[in-house]
């Protein structure tokens, strides 16, 4: 048998073959979703290693395997650690993340990449599909609770699904940090970008409503939210009052299930605390995205779009730019073995 390699993509190498393209981001996962409605993606259950003492205290180890059919053909796994404290204590990204992209016919390796800006750039893709499918066409005002990494990602997405957006709100307990990446997110879509005091005033009059936080406790009130608003709950944990979701119209997931299965996020709790059921639930996103539901019906709904993060999605990222790395001969081929030791 002849030796076997794979590609490996470090983050540079990543960058370099569109890891930065949000465009081809968004079009990966709306394609993705399109997969799932038709039976052709198999996702078995996210693996949650908690670290002792908690995973805000010490962190967390996701990992998300899936297979993606049609003329993807492509099954992968991201490894992704969540460390809290890393920024603080150690200069150290919170998030870090590897993808291993595996042939479906003969189990090999076909590339291992750095998959931490994918990470980002995925879950921003999700908020901007969700955004393309459940906003107002005009939506002029988005705010953002939450001037992190994600904010960058999810401030690229909207503006890719929402061309008539003219201003950006943004709003963290960080101050400094705030004004640094709001400069950064008006200089990467050419918005004007604006860090508020309070939230508040990012929160009122917006027509869609991004939450990227790490909060545990509501910062979005309920009385601040206007009719024809598109809220986006990203973050893992409590970031809006209950309120919020129970005055909306429409709820829409990622997938329903997952969500009930990782129990943090606020629409889980709210389910195990009795407050909403599944019939709740209007639908899952790949149901809109196929057109079997109709999404937003009328400019006066309020809708709450909260998706988990899936692993499909990330599978079919990495393989746009696994893709275009082979294309244009970028990152380095790297032998898994010569010959095998054993049959």
């Amino acid at each position: 048998m002849s030796s076997v390699e794979f590609i490996y993509l470090s983050q540079e190498d990543v960058l370099a073959a569109g890891g930065l393209d949000m465009k081809m981001s968004m079009e990966a996962i709306e394609k993705a979703f399109r997969l799932l409605n038709e039976d052709k993606v198999i996702i078995p259950s996210k693996i949650v290693l908690v670290l002792p003492p908690s995973e805000r205290e010490r962190g967390r180890i996701n990992g998300l395997a899936a297979y993606i059919g049609g003329d993807w053909e492509m099954a992968g796994i991201k490894w992704v650690p969540s460390f809290p404290k890393n920024p603080q204590e150690r200069g150290l990204p919170r998030a870090n993340a590897l993808i291993i992209l595996n042939d479906t016919h003969t189990g090999l390796p076909l590339s291992v990449m750095d998959g931490t800006i994918l990470s980002a750039m995925r879950t921003g893709a999700v908020g901007g599909i969700g955004a393309k499918y459940l906003a107002r066409e005009d939506s002029e005002v988005v705010a953002i609770i939450g001037l992190g990494v994600q904010a960058r990602t999810q401030a690229l997405a909207l503006k890719e699904a929402l061309p008539n957006i003219k201003e950006i709100r943004g709003y963290d307990i960080v101050k400094e940090k705030a004004a640094k990446i709001a400069s950064e997110i008006e200089e990467m879509t050419s918005i004007s970008t604006k860090v508020f005091d309070n939230p508040r005033d990012v929160v009122e009059g917006a027509d869609v409503i991004d939450t990227v936080t790490l909060a545990d406790e509501p910062i979005v009130k309920d009385k601040w939210i206007k009719d024809g608003s598109l809220f986006i709950h990203m973050g893992s944990y409590i970031e809006e009052e209950y309120e919020v979701v129970l005055h909306s119209d429409k709820i829409i997931v990622d997938d329903w299930e997952v969500v009930k299965h990782r129990k943090t996020p606020i629409l889980a709790r709210m389910y195990d605390q009795g407050l909403i059921s599944d019939k709740d639930i209007y639908a899952n996103l790949d149901v809109i995205v196929a057109g079997k539901k109709p999404s937003r019906e009328n400019d006066n709904e309020r809708i709450f779009f909260s998706p988990i993060g899936m692993a499909h999605e990330d599978v079919a990222v990495a393989s746009m730019v696994y893709d275009r790395a082979k294309r244009e001969g970028i990152g380095q081929k790297l032998p898994l073995w010569t010959k095998p030791l054993w049959m």
